[in-house]
């Protein structure tokens, strides 16, 4: 059977974020739906994937985590996107980026980088990277985001300070100052 596929976040009434977490799957579970890939924001919010055998199962889902959270947004991830201009899409992967939604921001990028060529592409991949990281940080594997900012680094060069409203120069400083600290603190671009 296929389960409907969407993305939760939650800002939890628990400080104690691994309870927090069993809880959300173990609610989940009582109601037939599972919850996968954990990210923490800075924040402290939770942001998973939740799959459940339909529609209205969900809403019960997040009906059920209501009362140990404030659900910040949910995003029905089978349904697909509408066509937007690129710079309306470019405009909504800034507004993912900045508001820690770095999944979302990679597969919205990902409609920009698959059309261009040249420099741009290889810009556009390196944000995407960026954003790879930035999730792989959320889940608590730090290792691999550096890796990932290594292999991003080369790719962020523009010749102008900006690329559609993002700053290209603030963005690759970011990223220089996380290898050099070994740190990865969310940022805003």
């Amino acid at each position: 059977m296929k389960r409907v596929r969407f993305l939760v976040r939650a800002l939890p009434n628990d400080s104690d974020r691994q309870r927090f977490l069993r809880s959300m799957k173990s609610v989940g579970g009582s109601l037939g739906a599972t919850v996968k890939h954990p990210r923490w924001t800075s924040y402290g919010a939770l942001e998973v994937d939740a799959f459940t055998p339909s529609v209205q199962d969900f809403h019960l889902f997040v009906a059920a985590v209501e009362p140990l959270a404030k659900v910040e947004f949910t995003k029905n991830l089978d349904e697909p996107p509408a066509f937007k201009p690129k710079e309306k899409v470019l405009e909504e992967a800034v507004g993912y980026f900045n508001a820690e939604r770095f999944w979302e921001c990679h597969e919205t990028l990902e409609s920009v980088w698959r059309p261009a060529v040249g420099e741009e592409r290889k810009l556009v991949q390196g944000i995407i990277l960026v954003c790879a990281a930035l999730v792989h940080e959320q889940r608590g594997e730090r290792d691999v985001a550096l890796g990932i900012y290594r292999r991003a680094l080369p790719q962020i060069a523009w010749p102008d300070k900006t690329y559609h409203r993002i700053d290209v120069g603030r963005l690759r400083k970011n990223v220089e100052r996380s290898l050099a600290k070994g740190d990865l603190s969310p940022f805003k671009i």
